[in-house]
This record gives C-alpha cells, structure tokens and sequence, in this order.
C-alpha cells in the first residue's frame, strides 16, 4: 500500500517565536534527498526555520533522516507516516493525498519541535516544485487559514500526466518521434530515476484524479512566487499561471535554466528566502 511521509528538521531555536516553519514538497520521479538535500536547499533556506519535507507516495527515499542528521547534527529530526487506500474498492486520487498532506502538516505543528509563540503560530509557508507545486497550488486553495505564502516552483499551466502514464504504458510515447519537448523530458526523469517504474506510473495515474485545472475560480489567494528556468520544457506555460493568481503573485524566470537544473540556482534561492522574509 502507498503511504505518504514526511521528514521534519526543527529550527536550531524552535523554542522561540521564530521564522514560520516551511513545507516542501518534491516532484515526480524525484525524492526529498533528490530535489531538496542534494541541490543544497537545506543550506539555503538557514537553520533557523523548521523545515518540513514531504515524501509522495510511490516515492521512498528511506536515507532522507540519516543524511540530514549527517549534514546538521544539531537539529532535531523526527519522522512520521500516514497510510494511504489504494484499492480495488478505493482507487487512490490527488484528493486523498491532499488530505495526507494536510494532516501531515497539522501533526508536525501539533510536535513539540515546532514551539513557536508568535502570531502565526499555526501556518506554514508552502514550497512546491513540479508534481509537488501543482498539489500545493490546490492545498493551498483549500486551506487558506493554513498556508501563509506559498512558493511554485516549474509548474505548468496544463495536464498532461494521466497521458504521459498511458504513453508510457503503451509504448506509444517512446516510439513516436512527435512526441513533446515536455512529454520526453520527463521520460527521460522516469527512466533515470531509481524509483519503480510501475509504482511512479501508477502515481500518475492516481494524482491525475481529479485533472488540474488552474483558473481565476481555483487559485491561490496567497502571496504567490512563481519560479521556472527559461529553458524549462515542462513547464513552459508556467507564466499563463500568474493571470489567475492576482496582485499577490509574482513571477521569476531563470534564464538559461531547465526543470532540473532550475534547483541549483541562488537566483532561485534568494527569489524564495526574500518571498518568505517579506512582511
């Protein structure tokens, strides 16, 4: 069965009012250690803040803790786990995990590793990048008392993951020489990562239930960063996201950066510490 996970690192001073903690949440084919640790987010966002990492179903990376204990010994890890339905009497959808996600959140500000006192005591800033944006796109619609601001990272405007799975599935999407610039990438993710193929395919299927439609009727009222690389075939269209978000929204382009080298960036490092800083 799948499950959804997480990884919480407190802050150096989690007894003190504090930053408000941060929740993170990977992409498609990738893992926390992957998207976040290895890219050197961890050393970016500071040992201030209390930092929570998502890990979607169908994504184990079972290190994650042992390598964030190696790299800042003097921060408090904890982990926990929700179990999730995926059944012939249930099949999984994005819906469920978006409530995963959302109970996760409230238990590790419920632990004692996230003390703050301050006024937003009980909200988190939101940090998503690709399959991870598009599911903090609709918690953060759900849940306006819980997100204060909110950060998408290569997030396209359109759905194509139920399509890329059947293609997959199919053999239709590795012999078609018409294939998209963006359908192939992320094949290209699929086939490199050392995940389970069928278990990342199956993840597709189910997150794509019910479909993304971003719209001026379903958009984060938040404060908004939204962040791609220039070269980013995936989320080429991540721009038309703005439109629908309103004054509060902001948009940063990465020049010369694509979907995967886009994490690398301190110009995408410093857009987000100042988004999360702000007033």
């Amino acid at each position: 069965m799948p499950d959804l996970r997480w990884t919480r690192v407190a802050g150096e001073h989690f007894d003190d009012a504090g930053s408000v903690p941060l929740v993170l949440v990977h992409g498609f084919a990738t893992t926390v250690t992957q998207c976040w640790l290895a890219t050197g987010w961890l050393r970016r966002l500071g040992s201030q803040r209390t930092l929570v990492f998502l890990h979607l179903p169908w994504h184990d990376d079972a290190s994650v803790a042992s390598r964030i204990r190696a790299q800042c010994g003097q921060r408090r890890v904890t982990e926990g786990v929700l179990a999730l339905e995926d059944s012939l009497d249930h099949s999984l959808t994005a819906l469920d995990v978006l409530d995963s996600m959302s109970e996760a959140i409230r238990r590790s500000l419920d632990d004692e590793a996230n003390g703050s006192r301050g006024p937003d005591r009980g909200v988190v800033d939101l940090f998503g990048y690709s399959l991870g944006a598009r599911l903090s796109w609709d918690l953060a619609c759900e849940e306006e008392r819980l997100v204060r601001r909110l950060v998408l990272g290569g997030l396209p405007a359109h759905d194509e993951l139920s399509g890329f799975a059947h293609g997959v599935r199919t053999g239709s999407l590795r012999d078609d020489p018409s294939v998209s610039p963006a359908a192939r990438e992320v094949l290209e993710f699929v086939e490199a990562s050392d995940l389970d193929e069928r278990g990342l395919l199956t993840c597709a299927d189910r997150l794509s239930v019910p479909e993304f439609r971003p719209s001026t009727g379903h958009a984060p009222t938040q404060p908004t960063l939204v962040v791609a690389g220039s070269k980013d075939n995936v989320a080429q269209d991540s721009p038309d996201l703005v439109e629908y978000l309103g004054p509060q929204a902001v948009y940063r382009e990465l020049p010369g950066r694509t979907h995967v080298n886009a994490l690398t960036s301190g110009a995408f490092a410093r857009a987000v510490t100042a988004h999360l800083d702000a007033n």
